[in-house]
């Protein structure tokens, strides 16, 4: 089981770093007329990511149930995005374009709106999965009960 926390942390933060470092690169190239990503951004996008991986880890437990899992994932992926957002600095990016508070929550949104995306994909895996194994189930179970 540790080697398997290990790989999905791994796995999570190498998925992690390559999607923040696009969005990063992506963003600034909207806000900014710059269109080059600072060195200190790699770093704190690197922090993120691995606070992220972290998250994700939630997913692997056993005990919770598939809605709080995704509840109390949700909470803290978004906490630790405008957490690490606030810490940094990253909401200043905007300028004039935007106030930092309205950025916030414009932001606030952006990572909801991702997250509800990618909450619909994990939870239609999640069913299809359930269900080819309910079926599996049910077809295991009129077997032995024809042949016993």
């Amino acid at each position: 089981m540790r080697n398997i926390l290990i790989r999905d942390f791994f796995l999570g933060f190498m998925i992690s770093f390559t999607l923040a470092v696009l969005m990063v690169a992506s963003i600034l190239s909207i806000v900014t007329d710059e269109g080059t990503m600072q060195l200190s951004l790699v770093w704190q996008v690197f922090i993120l990511a691995t606070i992220c991986s972290l998250v994700n880890l939630v997913y692997r437990s056993e005990q919770l149930k598939f809605i709080w899992k995704s509840l109390i994932g949700y909470a803290l992926t978004t906490g630790a995005i405008m957490g690490c957002g606030v810490i940094f600095g990253w909401y200043h990016y905007g300028g004039n374009f935007l106030d930092q508070r309205m950025f916030l929550i414009l932001s606030f949104f952006g990572y909801s709106l991702c997250y509800m995306i990618t909450w619909i994909i994990i939870w239609r895996i999640h069913k299809g999965r359930k269900d080819a194994w309910n079926s599996r189930l049910e077809a295991y179970k009129e077997n032995n009960s024809i042949s016993g």
